[in-house]
């Protein structure tokens, strides 16, 4: 079950992201426990006491608190780089500020049901990295990592090192064949020694991306152009 809240305050938008949902319960085989709301205001109060979403539909630009600072609450505040979120705006174009929240999509008004089975396809496997396990087999072990913990892989010819939120793991393999794995997750191949979880990107620069926790990665001259894209989404 996907836990979803929706928080527009124009009841109209709200609806009918909710009715175009629905359908897709069946469709992509899985089941949605949705949540309204009018206002950032009450969503931030039931994120700040416990509450936890999946998936959030959040508009830009809301009267108390705006979308852009329920995603900071979330992502600063909260520490949250788990739950994921979709901006919800009548223009296509939108801040850099943005980049900070890490989005998984941005959905353009009018809402279609195109769109929303689109974005809700991503999600289903965006999450299901947050349920995953990467498996390592080091040392005659088999251990088992979530892959949502998993900030970063850097490669140094054949040893490979695996930084999740938790500890480090060192292992011997290939670093494409990482990629393969761990690409429906929303990891970016930044750099030939490098790929990263976008969920902990904070800041995507010229020729870097800086994490959440500080650490500074290097980007290749010839994925700059291909991150970048990877990083903004398409706009729907």
């Amino acid at each position: 079950m996907l836990r979803i809240a929706v928080c527009d305050d124009d009841s109209e938008i709200t609806e009918s992201i909710i009715r175009f949902l629905l359908p897709l319960e069946s469709k992509l085989m899985d089941m949605y426990r949705i949540d309204e709301y009018n206002d950032g205001i009450e969503l931030c109060y039931d994120l700040e006491h416990g509450k936890k979403y999946d998936l959030i539909f959040l508009d830009i630009m809301m009267p108390g608190k705006s979308g852009v600072e329920v995603g900071k609450l979330i992502r600063e505040v909260l520490n949250d780089n788990v739950t994921q979120i979709v901006y919800v705006s009548s223009e296509n174009s939108y801040a850099m500020e943005l980049f900070q929240m890490r989005p998984m999509d941005f959905l353009i008004k009018p809402v279609t049901q195109e769109k929303m089975e689109r974005i809700m396809r991503i999600a289903e496997k965006v999450i299901d990295g947050t349920r995953n396990m990467y498996i390592i087999e080091k040392q005659g072990l088999t251990v088992r990592v979530p892959v949502s913990r998993i900030k970063y892989i850097e490669s140094n010819a054949r040893l490979l090192t695996l930084h999740s939120v938790d500890e480090d793991h060192s292992f011997y393999g290939r670093l494409d064949d990482v990629y393969e794995e761990l690409k429906q997750f929303n990891f970016v191949f930044i750099h030939k020694s490098y790929v990263v979880n976008y969920s902990y990107v904070q800041y995507v620069h010229s020729d870097c991306v800086e994490l959440v926790d500080k650490t500074v990665l290097p980007v290749s001259r010839n994925r700059r152009s291909e991150i970048r894209k990877s990083c903004s989404r398409k706009l729907s």
